[in-house]
């Protein structure tokens, strides 16, 4: 679905500052830490109590805003390999857009948003936009940090405290599994990359439930349905078909050509196994002649100038000169042609007695 619609588009603000470090002279290995940005200020100091430090606090300014529009610092400290620090300012701002969204009605999900224009009276939903670009909020974004909280009990409060722990943790989480680790994100200064993503996606995430309420308004939306289809070249599928009309004829044609070699050829099991192999082949004068050799010299040389068939009554390998060899079946000679190999077929026939315990393929009624 397609639609334009108004959205709150959430900015960080986030920048990077220089933080001064002093070590302090009671032998404790605390550092006071100090850093500045835009009439903002804040101080901290760190204990040796762990190895890696971190917090999100609001600064003090001199224009002294209200505590949930307060800027917020996300600050860090490691001791090793030596004590350094680390401090991202955030100025979150909010503003109003005319913007051009796609919905996959399908998962629910929102797949793109594209900026129109700046908001105004004619936008939608313009008639509700005073509560948030007028009183009580006059354009401010809330930092999601501090709440104007009247008689909070303990719950609300340990949901506050956790939020203002959570957050810079996750930022301290992407530093360690980042690729330049958590030492290159203190050389690099990545931390105000880091601080504005998981920031921002903070507060995108509070500005659903905080500045949208529940309102039904007409709106014109287009739908637009994907289908999975699958596209076919007319030269691509020309040339498969006619490919593979060729590959079924001369497969037909091979068929033919050993028909009558098949027929003779009556193994009790799949061929290319070393049980196969070995079920044909040892115990034979082949067998005994390669019994030794490993090598693939010695295994040409004992090889060369051999004629082997197979024994249609045993079903084993025979070579030339032993017994039954001229009776073996042998693979038909190469003729000219197809046809003249069918014909010839007609009149050949082994003279050896068939076992009764081997079946036999089927004859067609023509053959004698």
């Amino acid at each position: 679905m397609i639609a334009n619609t108004t959205a709150i588009k959430s900015d960080s603000g986030c920048l990077p500052v220089d933080v001064s470090m002093i070590s302090r002279n009671d032998g404790s290995g605390g550092w006071n830490n100090s850093a500045t940005s835009n009439g903002c200020s804040i101080a901290w100091i760190v204990e040796k109590t762990a190895v890696n430090l971190f917090g999100v606090d609001l600064p003090g300014c001199a224009e002294a805003p209200t505590p949930q529009f307060s800027p917020v610092v996300f600050w860090f400290f490691t001791y090793e390999p030596t004590p350094r620090a680390s401090a991202t300012f955030c100025f979150p701002t909010i503003s109003l857009w005319d913007v051009n969204v796609n919905i996959d009605l399908a998962t629910g999900n929102l797949t793109q948003v594209m900026e129109i224009q700046p908001f105004s009276t004619s936008s939608n939903f313009s008639s509700l936009a005073a509560n948030v670009t007028g009183e009580p909020l006059f354009g401010h974004a809330y930092n999601g940090l501090q709440f104007n909280l009247s008689s909070p009990d303990p719950f609300v409060q340990a949901r506050q405290t956790s939020t203002r722990l959570q957050l810079p943790a996750a930022v301290f989480q992407e530093a360690v599994q980042s690729p330049q680790g958590l030492l290159g994100s203190f050389d690099a200064n990545r931390f105000v990359d880091l601080s504005t993503r998981v920031y921002t996606t903070y507060l995108t995430l509070i500005a659903r439930n905080v500045y949208f309420l529940p309102h039904k308004e007409l709106l014109t939306v287009q739908l637009k349905t994907f289908q999975n289809r699958v596209w076919l070249s007319p030269t691509a599928v020309h040339l498969l078909a006619a490919a593979m009309l060729l590959l079924a004829f001369f497969g037909s044609i091979v068929h033919l050509f050993h028909r009558s070699d098949r027929r003779k050829l009556r193994l009790r099991h799949e061929p290319g196994t070393i049980a196969s192999a070995v079920s044909i082949g040892a115990q034979t004068g082949m067998g005994n002649l390669l019994a030794g050799r490993q090598d693939r010299r010695d295994i040409v040389e004992a090889l060369s100038n051999k004629k082997f068939r197979i024994d249609p009554r045993t079903m084993k390998i025979i070579m030339e000169g032993e017994d039954g060899y001229e009776f073996a079946a042998s693979p038909m000679e190469r003729r000219k042609s197809v046809f003249a190999a069918l014909q010839a077929q007609r009149g050949r026939f082994s003279a050896w007695p068939k076992p009764s315990s081997v079946p036999s393929s089927p004859r067609p009624k023509d053959d004698v």
